[in-house]
């Protein structure tokens, strides 16, 4: 029996909901975002709808872009497979993780791949993406999702951005066909909005993940601390970890990234109740930041004096090759 499951056992034989999903800041307009894309494909099929059919997701890593797509595309209906009036199984939504490196033939050849249908290497582009836009017909994909879709942008010269405007542009203008399409990626996706006269920019919806500061968000980032930690783990928030200096290690730590302090706090419980504890303290946070960062312990955030002036990004520094002594 492992460590983890005699801690289970030694807390009740609690089956703890620590990976229950965790309400992001942006959760309301990311639904009213999805759901005007939504509306949009009804209206497009009247033959009224608006050519804003791109949702654009842009944050940094570990902000809770994807994991807050997957929450939403599990609860909208619009989503969710269905049973045609021929006892056909029926996707709506096909989703992806853009290949890297990933020039316009390569996005072709990767959507072909998520949908299986295979692609033959002397096709064409212009042919690839003809059985794109036949394959969406067939099976009623109305919905493209494009996870890390900053790979899109291979290069980062004007003409190879504008080539991949020039896809996205043309397969949210499939004849007769209401594609609508959803990006997701880290800042360098914002690349692919930029030039070309606004032919994506103008046919998209935006919206940013931003990183969480203390004490800006110190509510925030209270309630999920007390949320896992107390509602669904059943442990003791002992006051230590509600003070103002331990919410600013735990958003410091995780550079402000909602999704990452949240697993900060699902792992530190996971290791309180794996040690048959009822309460979790600040040495859980501070043992799973040094075995994840590889920080000096003098370096680590949660037990540092001065830890404001430590920069998480540089945990390995002491372990990089000076200039002088590569080859």
């Amino acid at each position: 029996m492992d460590t983890l499951q005699v801690g289970f056992e030694a807390n009740g034989d609690r089956k703890p909901d620590v990976y229950d999903y965790i309400e992001n800041p942006g959760d309301k307009m990311l639904a009213e975002m999805l759901q005007e894309l939504i509306d949009n494909v009804e209206l497009c099929r009247r033959g009224v709808g608006s050519r804003r059919r791109a949702l654009f997701l842009i944050g940094g890593s570990g902000t809770g872009k994807s994991t807050a797509l997957l929450h939403h595309f599990r609860r909208m209906p619009e989503f969710q497979p269905r049973v045609n009036e021929y006892g056909e199984t029926v996707r709506p939504l096909l989703s992806l993780e853009a290949p890297k490196p990933c020039g316009t033939k390569d996005f072709a050849v990767a959507i072909l791949d998520a949908i299986g249908v295979p692609s033959k290497s002397r096709q064409t582009e212009g042919e690839l993406y003809a059985t794109v836009k036949a394959q969406f017909r067939e099976r009623g994909i109305i919905y493209l999702h494009v996870d890390e879709a900053q790979h899109l942008r291979r290069h980062s010269s004007s003409q190879a951005i504008l080539d991949v405007q020039d896809r996205i542009k043309t397969l949210m203008q499939i004849a007769d066909w209401p594609l609508h399409m959803i990006f997701s990626g880290v800042p360098d996706l914002a690349d692919l909005l930029k030039g070309g006269d606004g032919q994506v920019k103008n046919r998209s919806l935006i919206m940013r993940f931003v990183p969480m500061s203390v004490p800006k968000d110190r509510d925030r980032i209270h309630g999920v601390l007390v949320d896992i930690v107390e509602a669904k783990c059943g442990l003791v928030l002992p006051d230590e970890l509600r003070t103002d200096d331990f919410l600013g290690r735990l958003c410091w730590a995780n550079t402000g990234s909602f999704g990452e302090i949240i697993k900060a706090v699902q792992a530190a419980c996971v290791l309180a109740m794996s040690k048959g504890k009822d309460t979790v303290d600040i040495r859980a946070f501070a043992y799973n930041y040094q075995r994840t960062s590889g920080c000096l312990p003098s370096d680590n955030i949660y037990t540092a004096a001065r830890w404001s002036e430590i920069d998480p990004a540089n945990a390995l520094a002491d372990l990089a090759t000076p200039e002088k002594g590569r080859k």
